[in-house]
């Protein structure tokens, strides 16, 4: 996975809002140079701050890391984590059980 691509698709879905680095910047708590620094791929943002951009452009983890992969499946799973994770902890449990049913061994 190039690490470098990541930025540039946030770049690239900031410019789409007609956002600068630094509306983007002030929108998630950052600094602008670090911004930057992610776009350009010189910084890769840990999983929080990565959400946090994510939401504030109004997109999905999976918008930005499409294609990224070797195979799509670990973004189809990364996406559901990230889906489940946003479920009321009653959904969350209705979740689990159905995947626990569906991997129980006959």
């Amino acid at each position: 996975m190039k690490m470098e691509s990541i930025g540039v698709r946030i770049r690239e879905m900031r410019e789409q809002k007609s956002w600068s680095q630094e509306a983007l910047a002030c929108d998630v708590d950052l600094s602008t140079v670090y911004i930057g620094m992610i776009e350009r791929g010189e910084k890769v943002p840990r999983l929080q701050t990565f959400l946090r951009i994510v939401r504030s452009l109004g997109t999905t983890p999976n918008d930005l890391l499409v294609g990224l992969f070797p195979e799509d499946k670990n973004v189809d799973s990364f996406e559901f984590k990230y889906q489940i994770e946003r479920l009321s902890k009653k959904d969350k449990k209705k979740i689990y059980k159905i995947l626990e049913a569906f991997f129980e061994e006959d």
